[in-house]
C-alpha cells in the first residue's frame, strides 16, 4: 500500500511524472490500494493539458495552493485517509525553472520550499526524498591553452562529483538547496538528487521549443534553419518521460540502498545518444524538413564578443515578430509559445558553458536496474510535442512533412 506525495504536479515535470505514477498503479496487482496526492499552485486546467492527461487529475488526490507557504505545506503532508501516518515517496518537483525571474523569486521558489519539504519529509520519516535539481550547474572552466570551447575541456561530459559553478541566480540557488538538502538528509532523510540535462517532451514551452518554432519559420519562409555555435559543441539532451522514471526508480530503490553514512544519492539524468549542437539541429531539421544552416567562423566570433544580453535580443528581435505573424495567419489568437530565449537560457551561453553531462551512472549502478527509454532526441519525439500543441490550438495547423 505504497504512498505518494508529488509537489509541482501540474509542471511541464510534474505532469510526466504523475503520468508515469498512474501508469504504474493501473498496471499494479494492488494498484487500487495506491495513495497519490498530487500538489501544486495551478490548475491543471490552467496548464494547457490535453483531455486524456487531464483525465488522470481526477483520478488522484490534487490539492491546490501557495507553495511558499509553511502553512499550506504543512497541510499538503497530512496524512490520506488510509491510517497512514506518513508519505512513503515524497517527490519535489516544484522548483522554479522559468529564466530570467528576480532573485527573490528563486530563493522563494528553489531554495526556500525545497528545504521545508525535505524538513517536513524528514520529520514524517517519509521513506525517500526525491529532489529535481538541474545539470545547467557545472563548471565553465576549460583548459586555457584552448581556444575554442568546442575543443577545451569545458566541452566534456560532467559527471556528478565534477565541480559545480553557478552561471545564474536560478543555479545558484539550486546548488545552495542541494548543500542545504545534504544537511537535513544527514538528520535522517533517503534523498535523492536528480539532475536533468535539456529536457524535452510533451509540455515543454522553453527548452527545445524556441528551436521547434525557428524550424517552423524557416520552412514557412522556404529558408534554411539559423544554428549559432560550433556544431560540436555539447547540448546534451534527457526526455522528459525518463527524468519521470527515475525519479521514481531511485525512490523506490535509494529508501531500501542508502545509509546512515551516505543519506544523499546524486544522479545526473542525460541520454546516451551525446547530443551536440549538430545533432540536436539535425533531428529537429528532419521534423521540419529544413537543412539546418550554421553560421560561419566569423559571425561566431563576433557573437562570442557580444554580451549574453546583446546577443539574445539580436535573435529574440528576428524570431518574435514572424511568429506572430504566422500565429495570426493560421488563426491561433492566444498562445503562450513564444522563440524568445532568455540571456539565461542553456542555449545563450552554449559558447562559454556547453551542456556536457555523463548519465550513466544511473545505468551502471547495482540494484537500480534503470535504462533510458530514449535513447537520443529524435525528430519522432520532438514531433509529439509539437503534435499535442497543435491539437490544443497553440502550434499553427500546418502539416507536419
Amino acid at each position: 500500500m505504497p504512498t505518494f506525495l508529488v509537489f509541482g504536479c501540474a509542471n511541464f515535470y510534474g505532469r510526466a511524472l504523475i503520468q508515469h505514477l498512474c501508469d504504474r498503479r493501473d498496471k499494479a496487482p494492488d494498484g487500487a490500494s495506491w495513495t497519490i496526492r498530487g500538489v501544486d499552485k495551478v490548475l491543471p486546467r490552467l496548464a494547457s493539458f490535453p483531455e486524456a492527461t487531464l483525465k488522470l487529475y481526477d483520478s488522484f488526490d490534487f490539492r491546490m495552493g501557495n507553495l511558499r507557504s509553511a502553512e499550506f505545506l504543512e497541510q499538503a503532508f497530512a496524512p490520506d485517509n488510509s491510517g497512514s501516518s506518513a508519505w512513503d515517496y515524497v517527490f519535489d518537483f516544484a522548483p522554479e525553472c522559468k529564466f530570467g525571474q528576480a532573485d527573490q523569486v528563486y530563493e522563494q521558489d528553489v531554495f526556500q520550499t525545497a528545504v521545508r519539504i525535505a524538513r517536513l519529509a524528514q520529520r514524517q520519516k517519509a521513506k525517500a526524498l526525491v529532489r529535481l535539481s538541474t545539470a545547467h550547474i557545472f563548471s565553465s572552466e576549460s583548459d586555457s591553452s584552448s581556444s575554442s570551447s568546442a575543443n577545451s575541456d569545458a566541452n566534456r561530459r560532467h559527471t556528478e562529483n565534477d565541480a559545480l559553478e553557478a552561471p545564474n541566480a536560478l543555479v545558484r540557488w539550486h546548488v545552495r538547496a542541494e548543500e542545504e538538502l545534504r544537511t537535513i538528509a544527514a538528520a535522517g532523510l533517503a534523498t535523492v538528487i536528480l539532475r536533468p540535462a535539456l529536457c524535452y517532451g510533451p509540455g515543454d514551452r522553453q527548452n527545445v521549443v524556441p528551436m521547434l518554432i525557428s524550424a517552423q519559420l524557416s520552412r514557412a519562409a522556404g529558408e534554411k534553419m539559423p544554428v549559432l555555435w560550433d556544431k560540436t559543441l555539447r547540448v546534451n539532451t534527457v526526455h522528459v518521460a525518463d527524468v519521470a522514471r527515475a525519479a521514481v526508480a531511485t525512490a523506490l530503490w535509494w529508501s531500501g540502498a542508502h545509509t546512515l553514512q551516505t543519506p544523499v544519492a546524486v544522479f545526473n539524468l542525460a541520454d546516451p545518444g551525446d547530443t551536440t549542437n549538430a545533432k540536436l539541429a539535425a533531428a529537429v531539421g528532419c521534423l521540419f524538413d529544413v537543412e539546418p544552416s550554421f553560421h560561419n567562423s566569423a559571425f561566431n566570433f563576433i557573437a562570442k564578443k557580444l554580451k549574453t544580453a546583446e546577443l539574445a535580443e539580436e535573435v529574440n528581435e528576428s524570431l518574435l515578430g514572424p511568429w506572430m505573424d504566422l500565429l495570426a495567419r493560421h488563426g491561433v489568437e492566444n498562445s503562450p509559445l513564444s522563440p524568445y530565449l532568455d540571456q539565461e537560457h542553456p542555449y545563450c551561453r552554449l559558447e562559454h558553458w556547453p551542456l556536457g553531462v555523463d548519465g550513466s551512472k544511473i545505468t551502471t549502478t547495482p540494484g537500480l536496474d534503470f535504462a533510458y527509454a530514449y535513447a537520443s532526441v529524435s525528430a519522432e519525439a520532438l514531433r509529439l510535442i509539437v503534435e499535442e500543441f497543435q491539437l490544443l490550438g497553440l502550434w499553427p495547423n500546418i502539416p507536419l512533412p
